[in-house]
């Protein structure tokens, strides 16, 4: 089994599916404030459960944005629907999602942070813990873009640390998770996929 393996790329209609189950639940998700929330979703592929949050939304919009141009009509429909609900809703509660967001950043920032803590000095569990680890580190971006100047000052300096202790640690290497991705995650803003421990 490659280290590949812990993150393969979901078919656009799995993704679409759970972007769809997770802009029905974006209002009550936002008002009740926890950070996590576990779904019951029916995909293509079966039922799946998923944890939702607001950078795992955001994650799912950037990426089926970044296929757009490989999507059926029907499903650029479908994206492009899902998309301007979710603006929509996350407009309406904007002070209150992006307080979730920055508390979200936070527990995926300690999660590196202990990620790092536990695999030091252990390069073979670095290896291949960390094409799955890292997907924090993503999710991590999608809420800094979407938080833009509301990102507070003191997660941008934990940022910054937790990056540099990435930095300690890796190597450059090919792109970490299913190669179906790579296109829509370029190495300049997305170096951390690029790096193997």
């Amino acid at each position: 089994m490659s280290q590949k393996s812990h993150v393969l790329a979901e078919s656009p209609a799995v993704d679409i599916a759970v972007l769809g189950a997770e802009v029905d639940e974006l209002e009550e998700y936002i008002i009740a404030g926890e950070v996590y929330r576990t779904l019951r979703v029916v995909t293509p592929s079966g039922a799946q459960m998923v944890q939702m949050s607001g950078g795992d939304l955001l994650t799912r919009i950037f990426r089926l944005q970044g296929e757009r141009e490989r999507l059926p009509v029907e499903q650029r429909s479908q994206v492009k629907d899902l998309v301007l609900r979710a603006e929509s809703t996350a407009y309406s509660l904007r002070t209150r999602f992006h307080d979730l967001l920055q508390r979200e950043m936070k527990t995926r920032i300690d999660s590196l942070n202990w990620f790092l803590d536990d695999v030091m000095g252990d390069p073979k569990r670095a290896r291949g813990e960390y094409p799955y680890e890292i997907r924090n580190r993503q999710r991590i971006d999608a809420i800094a873009a979407e938080l833009g100047d509301d990102l507070s000052p003191a997660l941008k300096s934990e940022l910054h640390r937790v990056d540099e202790r990435i930095r300690l640690i890796v190597r450059p290497a090919d792109f970490v998770w299913d190669e179906g991705l790579a296109p829509i995650f370029p190495r300049e803003r997305f170096w951390y996929l690029y790096t193997s421990p």
